[in-house]
């Protein structure tokens, strides 16, 4: 919404202005709500006296006009909104998630049966390796598929 001076206005912002009563219905609104409306600054500064009763006085006499967004859109039609039906679909029935189950693995040291903790380790799952690290309490989490054949591990630096 803005407001637009009668003397500037256009017929096709005549056309998409609001009545006086709705108008004012909205600038009511709006100054309560403390609102910016595009226009308002421009109506203020050439007020004597800066107050809300005024603004509605210049609204309601039909020397300023409270012009609808959609003036600004000209011959446009907006858009509804419509969602793919296979996206809808996919919502309703989500494809199966491939579940990644954590095995969990406690790396103790042999004689003390102490955690080996933030200790450096080379894993291998089904002939993929990485290098990964316990935590705190001396605990490594592999994540892998469902399916895996063969797990090896082995610990760096011991």
């Amino acid at each position: 919404m803005r407001l637009v001076n009668e003397i500037y206005l256009s017929t096709w912002e005549r056309q998409h202005a609001y009545s006086s009563e709705q108008a004012l219905d909205h600038m009511r609104q709006a100054l309560l709500d403390r609102q910016s409306i595009d226009g308002l600054d421009e109506l203020r500064a050439g007020l004597l006296i800066n107050i809300d009763s005024e603004v509605l006085e210049q609204v309601e006499r039909g020397e300023w006009w409270l012009i609808r967004a959609e003036a600004d859109f000209g011959d446009w039609v907006m858009p509804a909104r419509t969602l793919d039906q296979r996206v809808i679909e996919l919502m309703k029935n989500p494809p199966v998630q491939p579940s990644r189950s954590p095995r969990i693995f406690r790396l103790v040291d042999s004689v003390t049966v102490e955690p080996l903790a933030q200790l450096s380790y080379l894993a291998t799952v089904d002939g993929q390796s990485v290098q990964r690290r316990t935590d705190g309490e001396g605990i490594a989490h592999l994540f892998a598929p469902a399916g895996v054949q063969q797990i090896s591990m082995k610990v760096i630096g011991v």
